[in-house]
């Protein structure tokens, strides 16, 4: 019948190599869990440098309500707007594209363009104005 063997040696590699991957495992841990923290402040700074494109929006209201520009005006000032707001939230340079560029990629962005491309005739422009404003607020809301 035979004994109980005697445990098994490793050669003396085994372990060190076990610790090596230890302190590697630890020391990626460390420095990704450093690299989060840092990047989220950072990401908020830049959201606090970005431009105030509600303010944008309200500043072309009150310069149309002030008589500064024409309902054409306002909408020419709100389409370049919309494209210098998508821009920046896409990464994609929306200044150049066509409006049905902008639509295919963008459908409620395009409906605003195209919305602006119209003749800008109305009975009451103040009242065709006030819901330009607000479709363009709606769209960078929901962006």
């Amino acid at each position: 019948m035979p004994g109980i063997e005697p445990p098994v040696t490793h050669a003396w590699w085994v372990p060190a190599l076990g610790a090596v991957l230890l302190v590697t495992a630890v020391a990626l841990l460390l420095w990704l869990a450093s690299r989060a923290r840092t990047v989220g402040p950072d990401r908020e700074r830049t959201a606090r440098g970005r431009t105030d494109w509600w303010g944008a929006v309200e500043t072309l209201h009150a310069r149309f309500l002030a008589g500064e520009l024409d309902l054409r005006g306002l909408h020419l000032a709100l389409a370049h707007l919309v494209r210098g707001f998508g821009t920046e939230r896409t990464g994609t340079d929306l200044t150049s594209m066509t409006r049905g560029e902008v639509a295919e990629g963008f459908p409620a962005a395009g409906e605003l363009l195209a919305r602006f491309e119209q003749p800008s005739f109305a009975r009451d422009p103040r009242t065709e104005a006030r819901e330009s404003v607000d479709r363009t607020l709606e769209v960078i809301s929901r962006w």
